[in-house]
Formats: C-alpha cells, sequence, structure tokens
C-alpha cells in the first residue's frame, strides 16, 4: 500500500540524477569520485523506484542495476538492488516495502529468474523472502603481494635482487579481450551462476575502481612465457581493501583470507529453480 502523503515514480536515465541528493544524505561514507562515477555511468541503464512528498521531494528509493548473469550455462538478464534509502522522517512508514515490492514486480515482468543484493542488514530483507546464497572471502594482501605492487620488477633487479615469480600490470583497456576469455573461462570450470564478465563490463569495474582511489590488477606468472594466472580489485578509500579475488590456485598464498561470510541474498523469481554454486562481486 501506497504510504499516506506520499507519491510513487519510476526514474530512468538521466531523471535518476534527482536521487543523488537522498544518496549523499544517507550513505555519507561514499567519496564524491565514487558518486561522480556512479551517476555518470551506472544509472543509465537503471530502474529507480522512488517516493516523493508533497513538495516533490524524493525521500525513498530502491535503484535496481541491470546486470546479464549465466544460470546454469544460459544467459539471462538480472538485477541487483542497491541504494534502498529512506530519509529519517519518512522511515517506519512501509516505503522500503512498498518500493521493494515495485521493483520486484518489475524484474519479474521482464522474465527475470531472481534479484539480489548484499545487505547491510539480513533482517531487513528476509520477511521479503530474500535469502543468502553467496559466501564471499575478506582478503587481505600478503607480505609478497604488497612488494610486487610497490616495488616494480626492475627496481627489484637495479639492486641485485632476484625476479619475482609472479608480476602485476594494472589493466588497460587493450587488455578486456583477453581478461574477459580467461573470466569466462574460469567461471564456467567454478561456478554455476555468475554475473557475466565481458569486456564491457570490465572496463565499468576498472573505472569505478579508479573512482575509489584504486585499481584492476592482472596477475601474471613469470617465466619462459608469460602467462596470466588470475585478477583481483584493489582500492583504498578509507581503509584499503580487496574484491574478486580471481586467481589460479598456484598464485593463492598471494592472498590471506581474513574470514569466509555470507555476502550476497537472493529472491528467487521462478520455480524450481537453484544458482548452485554462485559467485557475485560486491558490484554496485
Amino acid at each position: 500500500m501506497l504510504p499516506a502523503g506520499l507519491h510513487y515514480e519510476k526514474l530512468s536515465g538521466a531523471a535518476g540524477q534527482r536521487t543523488r541528493a537522498l544518496w549523499e544524505q544517507i550513505f555519507t561514507e561514499d567519496t564524491k569520485a565514487f558518486l561522480t562515477y556512479y551517476y555518470r555511468e551506472k544509472i543509465k541503464d537503471a530502474q529507480i523506484h522512488v517516493l516523493k512528498d508533497e513538495s516533490g521531494q524524493i525521500v525513498s528509493m530502491v535503484h535496481a542495476n541491470p546486470y546479464t548473469v549465466m544460470l546454469h550455462g544460459t544467459r539471462r538478464k538480472s538485477y541487483y538492488i542497491v541504494g534502498v534509502a529512506t530519509a529519517p522522517p519518512y522511515r517506519h512508514r512501509g516505503c522500503m516495502a512498498f518500493l521493494l515490492q515495485k521493483a520486484v514486480l518489475q524484474v519479474k515482468s521482464e522474465g527475470c529468474p531472481f534479484v539480489f543484493l548484499m545487505p547491510a542488514d539480513p533482517a531487513i530483507y528476509e520477511p521479503f523472502g530474500f535469502k543468502y546464497g553467496v559466501r564471499a572471502s575478506v582478503w587481505e594482501r600478503s607480505a609478497e603481494l604488497r612488494m610486487l605492487m610497490e616495488t616494480p620488477v626492475r627496481t627489484c633487479l637495479a639492486a641485485g635482487g632476484m625476479a619475482p615469480e609472479f608480476a602485476l600490470t594494472a589493466y588497460t583497456n587493450a587488455d578486456a579481450g583477453r581478461l574477459a576469455s580467461y573470466a569466462a573461462d574460469t567461471f564456467s570450470r567454478r561456478y554455476d551462476t555468475y554475473c557475466v564478465h565481458d569486456e564491457a563490463y570490465f572496463d565499468r569495474l576498472s573505472r569505478e575502481l579508479a573512482s575509489e582511489n584504486g585499481a584492476l590488477y592482472l596477475l601474471w606468472k613469470r617465466g619462459a612465457g608469460k602467462r596470466l594466472c588470475g585478477y583481483f580489485c584493489y582500492a583504498c578509500e578509507q581503509e584499503e581493501y580487496l574484491q574478486e579475488v580471481i586467481v589460479e590456485p598456484e598464485a593463492g598464498h598471494l592472498f590471506i583470507e581474513k574470514k569466509n561470510e555470507d555476502r550476497m541474498m537472493f529472491l528467487m523469481l521462478e520455480e524450481g529453480i537453484s544458482c548452485g554454486r554462485a559467485y557475485f562481486p560486491e558490484e554496485v
């Protein structure tokens, strides 16, 4: 039921810019650089459901960002729910429940198999049928990885040291095709359900990381021929963090697992389907 005194609207394209003031009010941890990226890149295809007060000010919102997913070998469309926010004076009036219902009905009408989100508090979403479906590791850099990131190979050799077993390069647009091929092969072997990591995905990812004072790194095995053996994301805003650590077992020792935790929740919209082994990164 529509909360009393409020009006519903679905925004798309440039109209989504109207939600930035509420985002800045609620998600104070996000930097200006990230918001510039998000509102330039991500809202182009997003469906944004909002409630407005009598003056037309947006007081509650739910963003649904489209993703192409692979579900047991079949490409499908899905949506990632983010930006779930309500201005303090309008909380506990059913705003979020109303907008989530609108978002889910829209997604279901498009034939999507599920919708997914990363909750701040799972108790908020469990009453709507969302359930955890992905566990993920929280990583930190090993001493060796720190050295690789901070000391170029040529510097090590000039100082009389030995060349390290692995090498790093920061992502450039020229890497998109090779990295997309690596991801397609790796994910198809490891997972049943996952976001499609194509060239456009990696280009967007690199721009997002740049907005967070970070970068996308390719990991190479040195030797007779340099061989791609993984990639990872590094960013440092208030504190440093790693995400999307997708590497071959031989390079696993470069990353220290701090903990493994439930991460992504799913609401299944088709009967009889299961994600199985699933991988979904912390994208927005």
